[in-house]
């Protein structure tokens, strides 16, 4: 009788461990997917559906201001730090009779410090903006100027850079521009029109503040 009891102890320990290991995998499964379910409602890859790759590359375009477009290719480091090259440009655009255009060239550092769609980032670069415009000078003489203003920014803000699964990206960011150095060159002395010389050094030297409206691209 004894052993007979030790065989059918040992016969539902044989069955048992089976069921419980099975169930264990089973609620392990659920859990996984349960995750990738979140993370596909919001957006965010799940840690357990995916470990993010060491190095991601991508490229990022936008609108924003004082820069209305821009494009910028990317390289994320494990998930928390994008490092990036921009170039931005306003196309040649008429104000008020002054003819006026820009571009910049830009390294940019992001750093995600929660690992999610949070960031703060810092721009540095150089940027040229150029004008043409007439003036008449006493009421007798029309002059056309060429003017040119190069300067070397930084550009610390703060905003949101949400990645998906599947490499799509879109965000939002602002912060302030600040010259470092500037200069300013002139066709005309910049003496003949000291109105028009006190606005340019306020745009060379002014602090001014940077919006990114909307950036998409791709990160894979």
């Amino acid at each position: 009788m004894r052993r007979v009891g030790r065989v059918r102890g040992w016969a539902v320990l044989a069955v048992a461990v089976p069921v419980a290991t099975s169930g264990h995998v089973a609620r392990a499964e659920n859990a996984r997917q349960a995750d990738a379910a979140d993370a596909r409602r919001s957006g965010e890859i799940s840690p357990r559906e995916a470990a993010p790759a060491a190095i991601r590359v991508g490229v990022l375009g936008g609108i924003g201001f004082p820069q209305p477009l821009s494009i910028e290719g990317a390289v994320v480091l494990g998930g928390h730090v994008l490092l990036g090259a921009e170039y931005a440009a306003l196309p040649d655009t008429n104000f008020g009779g002054v003819h006026a255009s820009l571009w910049s060239l830009s390294g940019d550092a992001r750093v995600f410090p929660f690992g999610g769609a949070f960031f703060v980032g810092l721009r540095a670069g150089h940027q040229r903006l150029m004008a043409r415009a007439r003036f008449t000078v006493e009421s007798i003489v029309s002059l056309s100027e060429d003017l040119t203003i190069d300067s070397w920014f930084l550009n610390p803000r703060a905003g949101f850079l949400w990645r998906s699964g599947v490499g799509l990206a879109f965000g939002v960011d602002a912060g302030i521009e600040i010259p470092v150095t500037a200069g300013v060159s002139s066709t005309l002395p910049l003496s003949l029109l000291p109105s028009a010389q006190n606005t340019i050094d306020a745009i060379a030297n002014g602090v001014v503040p940077t919006v990114d409206l909307l950036r998409v691209g791709l990160i894979l």
